[in-house]
């Protein structure tokens, strides 16, 4: 084995019956280091549908828990390397990385998680459910919204298989992997 991966990904999308947004929450454990992703992914373009935008992320004021990591003791924002990733994310996602040293007072990783990853994953999770339950509309255009849906869900595999998979099994294996995840027909929309 290469190396240990502690990664944790859950991804929750919706049907084409209401435009709310799919949800993610990912954690990335290094060390003395936890990286943190919450968002709730928009289904539509926010420029080009303002009222979108306003309806699923400035009305339940999502920027208020983005704001909780982004003053947490040791956090930092968290970049990913990886072009799909950043823009597919709202601007309200939670990208950040918590560290902990013996250094600062509040405690380390365990107390991090306690007064910031849990408080606010449980509230992305609350305005989540809450906003298929009251503020979803239904679609009107089925086609366009599936095809969007099935290029991210297939895009976010080939990334995620192209990215993780070299630190378990070297970068020969994962490629085959990869191929045969594009060949097999897994990744057509």
């Amino acid at each position: 084995v290469l190396g240990t991966l502690d990664i944790a990904t859950l991804v929750v999308m919706l049907g084409p019956e209401t435009d709310s947004p799919h949800f993610l929450f990912e954690f990335i454990q290094s060390g003395p280091s936890l990286v943190v992703v919450l968002d709730h992914l928009p289904r539509k373009d926010l420029v080009m549908e303002a009222e979108y935008q306003k309806r699923f992320y400035e009305d339940p004021d999502l920027d208020k828990i983005r704001q909780l990591f982004e003053t947490a003791p040791e956090s930092k924002p968290y970049i990913s390397s990886v072009l799909f990733i950043r823009s597919v994310v709202s601007p309200t996602a939670v990208l950040y990385k918590l560290s902990s040293s013996t250094q600062v007072d509040g405690g380390g990783l365990e107390e991090q998680i306690e007064n910031v990853v849990y408080p606010g994953s449980e509230k992305m999770v609350k305005e989540w459910v809450e906003s298929f339950r009251t503020r979803g509309l239904p679609v009107t255009n089925v086609d366009d919204m599936v095809k969007r849906d099935n290029q991210i869900k297939t895009l976010g595999i080939e990334v995620d298989l192209s990215v993780n998979l070299p630190r378990l099994f070297g970068q020969e294996i994962s490629d085959r992997i990869v191929h045969a995840f594009r060949t097999s027909g897994c990744s057509k929309t």
